[in-house]
């Protein structure tokens, strides 16, 4: 194994030596050796990646054992919020990107993602918004919706993005833009709200660089604008910490075997899991810009959101990833200065089709 990834010591390295202060394992630079170790000891495994990523909580060292692979318990009665592992600093630096197929261009630093995230906290507060309550999205790639994503777990609520089931707040933007074509998504706001009684709040975000969209109010609903939660003077809180099992999203199967089936995912064995394969198996670290072409209906889209609990930065990428040029990602990456670019084979399989990765001027 190579210890060193663009001069530096690699995370995986780091990672064994951890390994050897705390348990004696034997550093031997060989993957084969550390996985082994992970199989033979899963208690102390998942417990070193607690520490070793500096999780925020309270580490419980309880594990309740079963024969039946999915009711195994790590971790058991450990305490974390994961809005708060995912807002992992406080500074001037930019911590998230956007960037649509028009090349239109925001930047959210981190100081202005912790505002913003509270600000949005203290009207879900002001609303009444409580644990077990839901908040759904229907939104595009923008900044805003990472922010709605993360205050939803700082206000004890449980965000289902795929699964509209009574939420009390929809948070919607006005349109979105594809392939060049503009859609009209605030003219469908009426129609949902027919649909789904249980919605008292409208949250409505305008496109970036776009005049907001006007639409039809149902008089038993109230709305307000994404721009006059962000005037709101934010309250200053700790984060309460939750159960190492308290939920944090619904995501749906495919589908290729039959109708959709949802899966609840929980809030201590996603941070872990992703903590994980972001800095042992993606060698992410502080102050890298993490980049993977994904919708918000993915899954590989709240994989990105949480590159931020390892103080990276993030990009998204909104609309059609070959919109004018076959190259437009491949630019975003060079521009951007990615240091993760992540894709499917689909678009891969484009890009050979094309001939882009073929060009002599691609760095």
């Amino acid at each position: 194994m190579n210890i060193y990834f663009n001069n530096e010591i690699k995370n995986l390295f780091r990672y064994e030596k951890f390994l050897f202060s705390k348990y004696k394992f034997k550093v031997t630079q060989k993957y084969s050796k550390l996985l082994k170790w992970s199989i033979d000891n899963p208690k102390k495994f998942w417990s070193s990646i607690w520490d070793f990523t500096e999780v925020k909580g309270f580490k419980s060292q309880k594990y309740e054992k079963s024969n039946i692979f999915f009711k195994n318990k790590f971790l058991k009665n450990s305490k974390l919020n994961f809005a708060e592992n995912l807002m992992s600093k406080n500074d001037d630096s930019k911590a998230i990107t956007f960037i649509n197929e028009n090349g239109i261009k925001k930047v959210r630093t981190w100081r202005e993602l912790n505002r913003n995230v509270y600000k949005l906290i203290t009207f879900f507060r002001l609303i009444k918004i409580k644990e077990k309550d839901r908040i759904a999205a229907y939104l595009p790639n923008l900044i805003e919706t990472v922010e709605s994503f993360i205050a939803a777990f700082g206000t004890n609520g449980v965000i289902e993005r795929f699964s509209q089931i009574n939420p009390k707040v929809l948070i919607i933007c006005d349109r979105y833009f594809y392939n060049g074509k503009e859609i009209n998504i605030i003219k469908r706001l009426p129609l949902i709200l027919n649909k789904i009684k249980s919605i008292k709040h409208v949250i409505i975000i305008n496109y970036p660089e776009k005049p907001l969209l006007k639409s039809n109010k149902l008089k038993n609903v109230k709305y307000i604008s994404w721009n006059s939660i962000m005037k709101i003077n934010p309250i200053r809180f700790k984060f309460k910490k939750f159960d190492f099992e308290h939920e944090l999203a619904i995501l749906y199967s495919s589908g290729t075997t039959g109708k959709p089936k949802c899966i609840c995912h929980r809030s201590g064995g996603v941070l872990l899991q992703h903590l994980k394969e972001h800095q042992l198996h993606s060698e992410i670290k502080e102050n890298d810009n993490v980049f993977y072409f994904t919708t918000c209906g993915w899954m590989m889209w709240n994989w990105l959101v949480t590159v931020l609990a390892s103080k990276a930065s993030i990009v998204l990428f909104e609309g059609f990833p070959m919109y004018k040029r076959n190259d437009l990602l491949i630019k975003l990456a060079d521009e951007e200065k990615i240091t993760l670019f992540g894709v499917s084979a689909k678009y891969i399989d484009a890009l050979n089709k094309s001939n882009v990765l073929k060009k002599k001027n691609i760095n």
